[in-house]
């Protein structure tokens, strides 16, 4: 079937008259996540156009997502081609989840070549959760420039590093069938599980991919403002696992940048948006307000609008426009700052969250050190100053510029504050200074890690 695209393409951003053939592909399979009585439904569906003009469908979570330019991804709900594509893909899945399709963008992933496979290479899963809105490709640049400092450095020669990193649920860049109503936005809860659901699919693709079934697979966590939490919790549910007799991945520690860990509310930030978030039915409200709105300005103009007034990068105004027009983007993400609002108040974790990442049987040692660093940020409008200060006196030790984190004898997570005026959303113009910092904490955890290892 072809079909021809036309009002300047998918968009505003592909070619005008492409020509392209849609073949529907039986290997376009629903992934169902289940958490609680919600159903996050996603199917991973990439249209590549060869140099011919055809379209076909790859398999899900196939690739690595650093794409070629004669790759695109396509995604649009008022487009007559994408109501094609959707009779089509009917054909081949549930009527439950033919609303909702999730795209390349939606899924970040650095992988080594297999040629670089080496007897002796230790493979290291790195995991980064985003925070709200929670649109994955906001951190393209960060992600992309930490698996390329990883690379480069010392530890290539023992070690090789997949970094991924997936878009918050609810956050997927997905169009509806005509008629068919916007689901209702996820809270927090709801997030932890998917976050959690998605790594273990990701590490099983990994398994798969590398003939490897056994539970030693290293991962390290990192996350971002509310991402920060998600990971908090997931060290959490990976502990009871671990403690039940259950085998586990070997989580050897975890990053937390800009954390909104506890009492968000109080945040400069937080008071204003706890208030406001109060209105009844004000997330559904201001969600169909912007939509309505960013409906009427063509995608090329808001994209240069939102560069122009905003100063954003290419990939950050981009990423905006999506989000502002998807169906339920802004709606999600007040929801899900609401949620915040009203879950993230006093620390809720033990001893052993803070002072273990990995719980015993999991290291030689019975218990490991936490390799837990924290990054705060000076000022930061979604972290009192006062509320961070506490948290570190009661849980951490605070490392100076340019030091080397101390993971002592004391388990307790080493703190930085931010000295170089990083703001809270370092993924708009700060990716490249924020990855080097990450990238040289990563490397330390591994040498940490290997030091506990042969104790």
């Amino acid at each position: 079937m072809a079909v021809e695209l036309e009002g300047g393409g998918v968009d505003g951003f592909c070619p005008e008259g492409r020509k392209v053939d849609f073949q529907a592909s039986a290997a376009c399979q629903p992934r169902t996540i289940t958490t609680g009585s919600t159903y996050l439904s996603s199917t991973l569906l990439t249209f590549s156009i060869s140099s011919t003009g055809r379209l076909g469908a790859r398999p899900p979570l196939s690739g690595v997502l650093s794409a070629p330019p004669e790759v695109w991804t396509f995604k649009s709900e008022h487009n007559v081609f994408f109501k094609i594509i959707l009779r089509q893909l009917s054909h081949y899945l549930p009527p439950r989840y033919s609303a909702a399709v999730r795209t390349m963008e939606d899924r970040l992933a650095y992988e080594p070549p297999p040629s670089d496979a080496r007897p002796g290479v230790q493979d290291y899963l790195i995991f980064f959760i985003g925070g709200n809105p929670g649109l994955i490709s906001y951190y393209e640049p960060f992600l992309k420039t930490l698996h390329a400092l990883l690379c480069s450095s010392s530890t290539t020669e023992t070690a090789r590093f997949y970094v991924y990193g997936n878009s918050l649920a609810g956050f997927e860049n997905q169009f509806l069938a005509d008629g068919q109503e916007s689901p209702d936005p996820l809270g927090l809860k709801d997030q932890i599980q998917n976050t959690e659901n998605l790594i273990y699919h990701e590490i099983t693709l990994y398994q798969k991919a590398n003939s490897s079934e056994d539970a030693d697979t290293k991962v390290i966590l990192i996350g971002h403002s509310v991402g920060a939490y998600i990971l908090l919790e997931m060290i959490r549910q990976h502990r009871k696992r671990i403690e039940k007799g259950a085998e586990d991945f070997d989580l050897i520690g975890g990053i937390l940048l800009f954390p909104t860990i506890v009492n968000i509310a109080k945040s400069p930030s937080g008071l204003v948006a706890s208030t406001v978030l109060r209105i009844p039915h004000i997330a559904q409200i201001l969600g169909a307000i912007a939509r309505f709105w960013a409906n009427l300005i063509p995608n090329a103009i808001l994209y240069q609008m939102i560069k122009l007034i905003m100063r954003f990068p290419e990939h950050a105004a981009r990423t905006t426009v999506r989000f502002v027009k998807s169906p339920m983007g802004v709606r999600q993400a007040l929801y899900l700052a609401k949620e915040e609002m009203e879950n993230i108040t006093e620390d809720r974790w033990t001893d052993e969250v803070w002072g273990a990442a990995t719980a015993p049987g999991t290291n030689v040692q019975d218990t490991a050190n936490s390799n837990l660093i924290f990054y705060w940020g000076q000022g930061d409008l979604w972290v009192a100053n006062r509320t961070r200060d506490d948290l570190i006196a009661a849980r951490g030790h605070r490392a100076g510029k340019g030091s080397v984190a101390h993971l002592d004898k004391d388990w307790k997570p080493t703190m930085y504050v931010d000295e170089d005026k990083i703001p809270h959303g370092f993924c708009i113009k700060h990716s490249e200074t924020m990855a080097e910092w990450v990238s040289q904490r990563v490397t330390e955890i591994i040498a940490v890690h290997k030091e506990e290892s042969v104790i």
